[in-house]
């Protein structure tokens, strides 16, 4: 047994690990409609551990899986806690790239491997042995309310419609996340601002089926190459969004959060050495942490058109297709800019190509939290004791889109500090999360629980 997760739980440390596991096994992959059953399953799980720990739970039905609820009050004139996390997981695939099977939980080197092990069940359930710990022993004094959905790696569409319906159990004080990251090992990482995100799949098409281009190239409009013009308008020559529309309402970054950014410097040489590349996208002048954390984005996700196999198809194709997301800032709306981008790809339809539209989707607004925040230095105290380094301060550009519409149901402010890392390789195989991680959450909750 690793000697941090004996320390902290001790005799309780073995049963600890055993229930992590088992929730692991469960191949609660959302996205998959074989695997339902197998995710009802993993929520009555969830619902009997927290019954079992003392917070009176139930299942909620959403139209789709099932979100799982606990709540327990707590003494007159504490706050009240909303916790969010989730229990589905992105799909195993490719299996063979797996040194052990996905869903069988193995423990090498400090390190639990399993999809999910990190994303999100292994930050879900330090929360839960978190919550176990302060109820038996007498030091949970705030209300706590627990929501764990079953849609997040596929969009949260159920638990976004269910919602408005649930506000009056929703109310909070603070709204607690744990499903992120630090930058490393040694340095937690306080979440000041997530993206929000909106999604665009559509097609060009041209002639009714593919057509020889010796015969037809100069004469019938080729969908890729209006596909590509398309594309390229998104953005101005100095990488700027160019979209009409899609830009208004931005708002930009104040000085004490620019100053608190800039105590941080980008370090260029470590994203290089992560993802291959240089930091060179986006909108040119503009600093990457200013990039990614205070500016908008517009993506392409994903292209096909044509031949993709061996060997030599002189064709003009049929259609092409293009999956698009863009990446919002607060005061973005996010129906308004889907509307733009919807607008501007419409406009910029080369004539002889028929625009199709094939999905669409407004996800929810982006946030940044008050760094003057009492309860907001209160988590960043709670943070700055467990490693002998002070937490940093991170502006995201990634988005949970769920935490926003909790935050404006519930009335609580959001707290969002996780334990991840890079090399937990989320989404990929051999996902794993270790016990120090485990345990640097664990002591988080617990110690910001006391504090409320």
């Amino acid at each position: 047994m690793h000697e941090c997760l004996q320390r902290l739980l001790g005799a309780e440390a073995e049963r600890c690990l055993e229930e992590w596991k088992q929730l692991l096994r469960f191949p609660s992959v959302s996205a998959d409609p074989a695997r339902a059953a197998d995710c009802r399953a993993c929520a009555g799980w969830l619902a009997e551990r927290l019954k079992a720990i003392g917070l009176p739970a139930e299942l909620l039905e959403t139209g789709g899986l099932p979100a799982v609820w606990a709540e327990r009050p707590g003494q007159p004139g504490r706050p009240v806690v909303l916790f969010y996390g989730h229990y589905d997981v992105q799909p195993a695939d490719p299996l063979a790239a797996w040194t052990t099977p996905p869903f069988e939980p193995a423990l090498r080197g400090g390190r639990l491997y399993a999809r999910g092990a990190q994303d999100n069940k292994g930050q879900l359930f330090y929360a839960l042995k978190a919550f176990e710990t302060s109820i038996r022993e007498g030091r949970l004094a705030c209300g706590l309310r627990v929501l764990i959905e079953g849609e997040e790696e596929s969009g949260s569409r159920g638990l976004r419609a269910a919602l408005p319906g649930w506000r009056s159990r929703l109310a909070a004080d603070v709204v607690l996340v744990t499903d992120t990251g630090m930058p490393a090992a040694d340095t937690p990482a306080l979440i000041m601002g997530l993206r929000g995100i909106v999604h665009l799949a559509f097609a060009l098409a041209g002639p009714r089926h593919d057509l020889h281009s010796g015969v037809h190239g100069g004469v019938a409009p080729n969908p890729a190459l209006g596909l590509a013009r398309v594309l390229a308008s998104l953005h101005g020559p100095d990488g700027a969004i160019a979209v009409p529309g899609f830009l208004d309402g931005v708002l930009p970054p104040s000085a004490r959060e620019l100053a608190l950014a800039a105590a941080r410097p980008f370090d260029a040489a470590q994203y290089r050495a992560q993802t291959g590349v240089e930091p060179l996208g986006g909108e040119s002048g503009l600093a990457p942490a200013l990039r990614a954390g205070f500016r908008p984005s517009i993506d392409v996700n994903g292209l096909h058109s044509g031949a993709a196999g061996p060997g030599v198809k002189t064709i003009i194709p049929a259609r092409a297709e293009a999956r698009l997301s863009a990446r919002l800032v607060p005061r973005q709306d996010p129906e308004r800019c889907l509307a733009a981008l919807v607008r501007h790809v419409r406009a910029q339809t080369p004539a002889g190509l028929r625009l199709e539209l094939l999905e669409q989707g407004a996800h929810g607004p982006g946030f940044r939290l008050d760094p003057d925040s009492a309860l907001v230095n209160k988590a960043k105290r709670v943070l700055d004791g467990l490693t002998g380094r002070p937490a940093v301060w991170l502006w995201e550009g990634a988005s949970i889109p769920i935490v926003a519409q909790l935050a404006e149901l519930s009335g609580g402010e959001p707290i969002l500090a996780g334990f991840g890392l890079e090399e937990d390789r989320i989404h990929a195989p051999d996902e794993s999360f270790s016990l120090e991680q485990f345990c640097l959450g664990y002591r988080f909750v617990t110690g910001l629980l006391a504090e409320l």
